[in-house]
């Protein structure tokens, strides 16, 4: 495989995803910064990684995509994008229905658009066409 060009999407803020809401039982929505760390400290060694892949190999061209931080701007400035649900998950049961997962289209929200999460860890169409637009 001759490979020349790639992007390496880094890890996006699953501390924030509705599970992880239920799990560490957020009070008010806040994210449970444990996990968000964790997800920080892989990013950061997946950029250094991309960036030897770059020396090592000059003919490539290897993007380093920075997820994190795009989805935390649509966490904290989720009405400028237009999403009214910025900690619910649109499918699913439980606080934040974030405790058991979508199991029927039945469960689902009608209104998916205005909604960050689609379930207990998966963003919503409307969420990963914007993080999309932001790769280029």
């Amino acid at each position: 495989v001759k490979v020349r060009k790639m992007v390496v999407m880094g890890l996006p803020p699953i501390g924030c995803a509705p599970y992880y809401l239920w799990k560490y039982k957020s009070q008010n929505g806040e994210c449970a910064e444990e996990v968000n760390s964790m997800i920080m400290e892989s990013n950061f060694v997946m950029r250094y990684t991309v960036d030897q892949l770059n020396h090592e190999l000059p003919n490539a061209s290897i993007i380093y995509c920075d997820v994190f931080q795009s989805a935390m701007d649509i966490l904290k400035n989720h009405q400028l994008y237009g999403f009214d649900e910025p900690t619910e998950a649109c499918c699913g049961l439980g606080r934040y229905k974030g405790w058991l997962p979508c199991i029927s289209p039945e469960m689902a929200c009608s209104d998916a658009a205005g909604h960050l999460w689609w379930d207990q860890f998966h963003p919503t169409d409307a969420v990963n066409a914007i993080l999309a637009d932001n790769v280029w």
